[in-house]
């Protein structure tokens, strides 16, 4: 499969990966939501350090790279899955500012790391790699955002719930997708939130 990168740089060109990788078949984020998400950080993108998460394909991190990010931390288990980002940063010229970190998510929750952005989309369902999200957000510097996309509920409706959930600033839903954001302190007015899609 092909991916089209939407806007930037790059806009325009294409990421490739495979439709099925290590007997997983790709749910790549939907391009509608990964243009709304990508709006949404746009001011926050130029000379961020940013990282993908789960990052399957990549599309998201390949995204904000287009959209001027100084580097990206690609994060995916997958062998096969991290040697194809590992092409498609070479093959669009971005290769000077990828990493592309074969890991669990798991262990690389417990490091170090300090990023403005971190964009996470685990596996629909996987309640343990969903519960990391405090863990992850941990590996934000004061500011930051992550950016954490799950399977919408049944039950949400135009505008989520956002009480109960520590350092959650806003829900976006988009038909079978939901994307919660989280951290910004004073700074989240630098985020522009559109109306849910």
């Amino acid at each position: 499969m092909k991916l089209r990168i939407i806007s930037g740089a790059l806009k325009g060109r294409y990421v490739k990966a495979d439709d099925v990788v290590d007997g997983i078949e790709f749910r790549p984020t939907q391009e509608r939501v990964r243009e709304s998400v990508a709006e949404i950080l746009k001011r926050r993108l130029r000379g961020a350090v940013a990282a993908d998460v789960c990052a399957g394909s990549g599309a998201f991190g390949f995204e904000m790279l287009s959209r001027y990010a100084a580097r990206v931390d690609f994060v995916e288990v997958g062998k096969r899955a991290a040697l194809m980002i590992g092409e498609n940063a070479k093959a669009l010229g971005v290769e000077g500012r990828v990493r592309v970190v074969r890991e669990d998510v798991r262990k690389f929750a417990d490091g170090n790391g300090v990023y403005d952005i971190i964009f996470y989309d685990p596996p629909y369902g996987d309640t343990e790699l969903s519960a990391l999200v405090p863990k992850l957000f941990g590996l934000v510097r004061p500011g930051g955002l992550l950016v954490y996309e799950r399977r919408r509920l049944p039950t949400e409706k135009r505008v989520a719930d956002t009480a109960g959930k520590a350092g959650l600033a806003d829900v976006r839903l988009y038909s079978d997708t939901a994307v919660e954001i989280y951290g910004g302190g004073e700074s989240a007015d630098d985020c522009d939130l559109p109306g849910d899609v």
